[in-house]
């Protein structure tokens, strides 16, 4: 995926060095990015040897010396043939924490109600900044395209919030059962 991001990013806004193609995804993909510096750096170089980037150096003054990279239309070709297999959606996800659930007889319900507390907190904070980041992007993307943008929004909210009504419930539940809760009761 982080090839797809970057080669998009030079399509829609031209040559960039990485410090810049790394400030565009903090700004405009954070929500549903998380994509570190080096690793921008590290995919640049891949495809610059691969030939789907041209990379230039320039050295203005007393500056470090700067690497842009170009899209041509290897790259432009690289980015579409990429983008196309993102439409090949496949759902399955795995959560680390069913391994808890499954052998709660080891836990305790207070375990489990720190730790869904915590996850609710953070859900709620993640939600509220995910709104937050919709209003701002509606300031700056073209009017045609922020239907678009709503569509990636509303996925990771719909996905958040459904995840903070399952949080919530199970919270409710161990709540309620907590008290009669037996460490020697198994499957």
């Amino acid at each position: 995926m982080i090839p797809l991001y970057i080669l998009g990013i030079l399509l829609r806004f031209g040559p960039q060095h990485g410090y810049q193609i790394k400030k565009i995804m903090e700004q405009q993909l954070e929500d549903f990015t998380k994509i570190k510096l080096p690793t921008v750096y590290y995919h640049l170089e891949k495809m610059e040897a691969s030939g789907i980037l041209t990379a230039i150096r320039d050295r203005q003054s007393a500056r470090p010396e700067k690497t842009v990279y170009y899209l041509g239309e290897t790259g432009a070709e690289k980015f579409k043939e990429l983008l196309k297999q993102t439409l090949d959606m496949h759902y399955r996800p795995v959560f680390d924490a069913d391994a808890a659930f499954y052998f709660s007889e080891y836990l305790s319900p207070a375990d489990f109600i720190q730790s869904l507390t915590l996850h609710i907190t953070r859900l709620e904070t993640i939600l509220k900044k995910i709104e937050d980041h919709q209003t701002e992007i509606h300031q700056i993307v073209p009017e045609n395209m922020r239907a678009y943008a709503d569509i990636i929004f509303n996925h990771h909210v719909m996905h958040y919030r459904t995840e903070l009504n399952w949080a919530e419930e199970s919270l409710r539940v161990i709540r309620k059962k907590g008290a009669g809760y037996d460490s020697s009761e198994s499957y």
